[in-house]
């Protein structure tokens, strides 16, 4: 198992790895960027093959050796993100999608095209969502040298995207969210407040959860609310969700959150706060 920290790109969308290698710290530049959005999403049925494109730039004005590979991607509410070997989740499509080529060599400040299928399988029982990621990698940035002409011990970054290619199988799978491990949050900076918990999907297909929350006061009035739209939310995965509620006076408030799916029922939890 591989696990990285991610770092949130347009609503978890895209992610940028650097993987420290050795020796003493240094600034590191990136040599590749995929152009375009890092979540590649496709509506199919069993038996279906479709084709999709991964544009890489070349940032450098050296060649750049690029790597392509696949793995499974799950994320978690409490920060961390799994890259397991293709095909070991129970959702996973990796199989299911080839890329044309394995790495390639990108010229100075251009563009290349990695193109990739998906053939999904004849099978009755696909349900769902499911989803893997093709990684493009660039080459380690080199060592620093010193002015002797000497190798200096340095640090090299290896700058990796992760491409999300989701199918989703026809209109099929549930889409269900349950929420747990709810805190309210002090700031002690402006006395304000927040509210915090995991959103998970418990369903069987992927999709982009609308959350928000109301607050009421023991009068039954409305003191805070706040909304917020987050990415693709696999089935299986989770996220942290905070709400920002401003300030409020001492005592006791209902707290309802709601989580759209996207189907016709909203999910809502209420919640009791005491401060």
């Amino acid at each position: 198992m591989r696990s990285f920290s991610l770092v949130a790109m347009n609503r978890i969308t895209r992610w940028l790895a650097v993987i420290l290698i050795a020796g003493l710290p240094s600034r590191a530049t990136s040599q590749i960027a995929v152009v375009g959005s890092t979540v590649e999403e496709r509506v199919a049925a069993p038996g279906e093959t479709y084709t999709g494109t991964i544009v890489v730039r070349n940032l450098t004005r050296q060649d750049q050796p690029v790597r392509i590979y696949q793995t499974d991607y799950l994320f978690f509410a409490d920060g961390t993100s799994h890259f397991d070997d293709p095909g070991s989740t129970p959702h996973s499509n990796a199989k299911w999608i080839t890329p044309t080529v394995r790495s390639l060599l990108v010229p100075p400040a251009s563009e290349m095209t990695v193109s990739y299928t998906v053939r999904v399988p004849t099978i009755d029982s696909l349900v769902g969502t499911y989803w893997s990621t093709i990684m493009v990698e660039g080459a380690p940035t080199e060592a620093g040298r010193s002015s002797g002409g000497r190798p200096q011990v340095g640090v090299g970054a290896v700058m990796r995207y992760a491409v999300q290619v989701a199918t989703h199988i026809k209109t099929s799978g549930s889409r269900k969210v349950s929420f747990a491990n709810s805190r309210l949050l002090d700031n002690p900076k402006d006395s304000t407040k927040s509210f915090e918990l995991e959103v998970k999907n418990v369903g069987e297909r992927a999709y982009r959860p609308a959350l928000w929350i109301e607050v009421y006061d023991e009068q039954g009035t409305l003191k805070a609310n706040a909304r917020q739209e987050r990415g693709l939310l696999y089935p299986g995965t989770s996220l942290k969700q905070t709400f920002a509620l401003g300030k409020l006076s001492p005592g006791t408030y209902r707290a309802i959150v709601f989580a759209d799916s996207g189907e016709d029922a909203v999910f809502a939890s209420q919640f009791t706060l005491k401060f």
